[in-house]
């Protein structure tokens, strides 16, 4: 499936079954399963990481 929209990527990650659980429980309660629910809660979680770390010196 492409994406129809150009700014948007599809990615495949592995994470821990329990830690995806947990995300998608909550993303689900939030997003109440609106369209792209998933896809918003993982954008937001990717922001919040991002602005977290900004200013790390990962060299």
């Amino acid at each position: 499936m492409v994406s129809k929209v150009s700014d948007e990527k599809r990615v495949t990650i592995v994470i821990d079954k329990n830690l995806d659980y947990k995300f998608r429980k909550m993303a689900s309660q939030k997003f109440r399963f609106e369209p792209r629910w998933y896809s918003k809660a993982m954008e937001e979680a990717v922001n919040l990481w991002i602005d977290e770390n900004i200013d790390e010196d990962f060299e």
